[in-house]
């Protein structure tokens, strides 16, 4: 389980949470309803634990499981597929994930899982025990099995057979949800911004919301420049529409990384480290192009995706630029403050603080320099009363403009706008709306009859 949080006796605790917001910045409800649901779930870890319940209460501790669904034919039936454990209770459920696609990527705890994929065989409306069609009885997650950012373990292709199910010695009926990774538009309830305090404080609800990590507003064409757009710190994708609505749709096509921004940030960027290698590798036109743009601690999370690929296997050839957009890379000092003050700490706050493990080893690594690297800050704080550095809002321009990302990148752009603000600002979109251009031209017209 790793560390074990200490929870205090009340009075204390009621104390220490109202000064940790107080007067170390926290946010307030959030933070109270984080506290109190893993106050909850420490009792229930303590004298009955379930590995559903420790992938709730310590989601930091979670290794990423990816892997890969083989069919044959084209079959139209919803699939969803299962993570089973007997560590703490016979045949325990616990994580599911609706199919997408033929990949698939969910957090676990650590431990020993067979994973089943069932199919809505007879069109009911739900999975059943009966419609079991492809399984993989002993899947390891362990450190010493991980790649990337030693938590990404890939596990065997299923292969599934639609025409001869199989049954569970379990019991199972799960209903089937309307699912889909494409969306008409970012104003669609799914993106709505309480879910970005969902993943910022409850990672495993915001998991069970999306069902996956990827989404688009149109089918994956890899004729067209993926522009990736990595949102920030209790963001959804919503925060890039003003940037989406005014892309060139014939040239380039916007997809979004909906991720749970409470969680570790090298887990983080190994799940997109993995997301542009699958797409890289399983891209059939070699001149597929790749544009990662990401906002404010979206940034970390993408550099630490990109050291990541850079490292653990060949670099993908698709991947042609990278933005980032008012990113703390400096981190954050009041951050560090609450690691002394705070009773329960979100994975992705000890990350960010200034001179965490996390950042300085992001300064040891070097971008590639075959990746075009743009820096944007922002710099318009909204204060009435400005004290201390200058700053956006939100992170101060020396954290934006640190040394080693100052030296890596191609050239800074700086924007009279507030940290959020920098995402409606039409000179802002402008100026990387050029950076696309450079990597995708407009086609030239002939003047030949």
């Amino acid at each position: 389980m790793g560390k074990r949080m200490i929870l205090r006796s009340p009075l204390p605790v009621f104390i220490g949470i109202i000064s940790a917001i107080l007067f170390a910045g926290l946010p307030g409800c959030g933070y109270l309803r984080l506290y109190t649901r893993q106050s909850a779930l420490h009792a229930i870890v303590e004298t009955t634990p379930r590995m559903s319940m420790l992938n709730r209460y310590a989601p930091g501790n979670s290794l990423l499981l990816c892997g890969k669904i083989v069919q044959t034919g084209q079959r139209k039936e919803p699939l969803l597929l299962a993570a089973v454990s007997s560590q703490y209770k016979p045949n325990e459920i616990v994580a599911m994930v609706t199919l997408q696609g033929p990949y698939y990527a969910l957090f676990l705890p650590k431990g020993d899982y067979a994973l089943f994929v069932f199919a809505d065989l007879n069109q009911n409306g739900y999975f059943e025990r009966n419609e079991l069609i492809g399984q993989e009885m002993s899947v390891i997650l362990a450190p010493n099995q991980s790649g990337s950012g030693n938590c990404v373990v890939e596990s065997p292709p299923i292969t599934v057979d639609f025409d001869n199910p199989g049954k569970t010695v379990f019991r199972f009926k799960v209903r089937v949800r309307d699912t889909s990774y494409i969306y008409a538009s970012l104003d669609d309830d799914f993106f709505d911004p309480e879910y970005g305090d969902t993943g910022l404080y409850n990672p495993a609800n915001l998991m069970a919301h999306t069902q996956g990590f990827i989404f688009g507003l149109e089918e994956f064409d890899e004729k067209k420049t993926m522009v990736l757009f990595v949102h920030g710190s209790s963001g959804t994708p919503r925060d890039w529409k003003y940037f989406a609505e005014g892309l060139d749709r014939s040239r380039f096509q916007p997809f979004f990384l909906y991720y749970p921004s409470g969680l570790p940030l090298d887990k983080l960027g190994s799940l997109l480290a993995q997301v542009v290698d699958t797409i890289d590798k399983n891209t059939v036109n070699s001149n597929h192009k790749i544009v990662l743009a990401a906002h404010s601690m979206g940034g970390l999370v993408a550099l630490s995706a990109i050291n990541q690929l850079s490292t653990d296997r060949p670099f993908p050839a698709s991947l042609k630029m990278y933005v980032s957009f008012s990113t703390p890379y400096g981190g954050d000092d009041s951050a560090r403050k609450w690691l002394d003050t705070a009773p329960v700490m979100v994975p992705a706050w000890r990350d960010i603080a200034a001179g965490s493990a996390f950042l300085q080893e992001l300064d040891r690594r070097q971008i590639p320099k075959a990746l075009p690297f743009h820096l944007f800050f922002s710099y318009n704080d909204p204060s009435t009363l400005k004290l201390g550095e200058s700053r956006d809002g939100a992170v101060t321009l020396r954290s934006q403009l640190a040394p080693v990302q100052q030296a890596a990148a191609v050239r800074l752009y700086g924007f009279n706008e507030t940290h959020n603000g920098i995402l409606a600002s039409q000179a802002a979109r402008e100026a990387f709306f050029r950076l696309l251009d450079s990597v995708s031209p407009r086609p030239t017209v002939s003047n030949a009859q």
